[in-house]
């Protein structure tokens, strides 16, 4: 067939389309057009359509106006709940016809909408990008909802499936988009953010570990034992090091361990033990001073580790202790030392120690707290709230004592 004759065979089709919507509603009425109307719009995968043909069926059925509107409250009482409900069910067919072309992009406002990410998470999943991925650059305008950085957008950034979109992140944009993405635009707290930073670390540990074992290879002619961990790689291998040597983009090691601090996965904490280790060994060039409690980043680092893995708790904490006091606050009255000590008396199960420093660095600090827990949060893990009454009465804040005595009548009995 022609060209010609299949244009002509399709204006005859959309033709047809139209006239039967014409003999429809003059032999069997609206009800029946609505339905022929949406039947068509779905063999013809015009889904967008088809949600709003679906609506206009129910708000025919119920004597509305079919134009409808976006408002809920425009909807009489009494068949509110009814058209809530439907919308809901037409919402998930909707995503769901677009879950099945694939559009997984174009399906997320659906389920958005009703607040039900299952479905997309699950797609996205095991969505992987398409084997011409490579031709695309990162700084062009892309207009695909399912390309990368579609679905990115709504797995992370929208918060469909956040883990799957940050695993995507590191995988297709490498580690330093990932460790800015941790550091600077990370909005998510609890198992998500375990999650994203146990993938992170996981990844630079295993680029580390690669580079080491070729370096071994390709010097002592010899593949090392295939179990060995970084911490075995390095160990006599003092080589390794000489002449300036590194075998990993030092940012991004020193990011990591940043990261794993804030971390509880005990495997990654020891991959992070281990990286520590490593960085001890560089050169004097490759060594890093921060401000203070963390002036020799790597051993700094290295104790507190230890200790959030339950190793040397003890002589951790007397540690910070003396750097705290060296330090103090600085210019602007700030006290990170303390937060951080703070912080680590909370993470190896002393809250009650962690509030008395809180109680005397850090309650009167002028600035927001970066890594220290609240006071809220520490007397709950104390499962005592009398410090932080007795500071919201000397601030004379109400909404703080309130909350506090709530909370405390709603938790056990003080511990002894």
């Amino acid at each position: 067939m022609s060209t010609a004759e299949n244009q002509k065979a399709e204006s005859t089709a959309n033709a047809d389309r139209f006239q039967s919507l014409i003999e429809t509603l003059d032999e069997s009425g609206v009800q029946a057009t609505i339905e022929l109307l949406a039947k068509t719009l779905e063999s013809e995968k015009k889904f967008p359509q088809l949600f709003e043909a679906l609506l206009m069926k129910k708000r025919h059925e119920l004597g509305l106006a079919l134009e409808g509107n976006d408002s809920i409250r425009d909807i009489p009482e009494e068949h509110r709940q009814e058209v809530e409900d439907y919308y809901v069910e037409v919402c998930r067919i909707i995503g769901g016809h677009l879950l099945a072309e694939g559009k997984i992009g174009s399906a997320w406002p659906y389920f958005r909408a009703i607040d039900d990410p299952s479905a997309i998470a699950e797609a996205i999943s095991s969505w992987e990008p398409p084997e011409d991925w490579g031709e695309y650059k990162e700084d062009e305008e892309e207009t695909d909802e399912d390309d990368l950085d579609g679905i990115i957008e709504v797995a992370f950034n929208q918060g469909a499936h956040p883990v799957r979109g940050y695993e995507l992140i590191l995988s297709h944009y490498g580690t330093c988009r990932a460790i800015t993405t941790f550091e600077h635009q990370f909005p998510y707290q609890g198992e998500t953010r375990e999650a994203c930073g146990k993938l992170l670390i996981d990844q630079l540990y295993g680029e580390l570990l690669d580079s080491l074992r070729n370096d071994i290879e390709t010097t002592e002619n010899k593949e090392p034992p295939k179990d060995a961990d970084v911490g075995t790689l390095i160990s006599e291998r003092e080589w390794l090091f000489e002449s300036l040597g590194y075998h990993i983009d030092i940012s991004h090691l020193q990011s990591c361990v940043r990261a794993a601090a804030t971390l509880e996965d005990q495997e990654t904490i020891g991959k992070a033990i281990q990286m520590c280790d490593y960085g001890r060994r560089l050169g004097r060039d490759y060594q890093v001073t921060e401000r203070p409690p963390f002036e020799d980043f790597y051993n700094d680092y290295r104790i507190m580790l230890r200790a959030l893995s339950g190793e040397g708790i003890d002589g951790a904490i007397r540690y910070y202790t003396s750097k705290m006091e060296r330090a103090g606050p600085d210019e602007d009255g700030n006290n990170f030392p303390a937060e951080v000590l703070t912080f680590l008396l909370a993470q190896v199960g002393k809250p009650e120690d962690a509030i008395a420093v809180y109680i005397e660095h850090l309650k009167d600090a002028p600035g927001p707290l970066s890594v220290c827990p609240s006071l809220l949060q520490l007397s709950a893990l104390a499962e005592d709230y009398s410090q932080l009454l007795e500071t919201a009465r000397e601030k004379d804040d109400l909404l703080q004592f309130g909350l506090g005595l709530v909370k405390r009548a709603a938790s056990p009995e003080p511990k002894s």
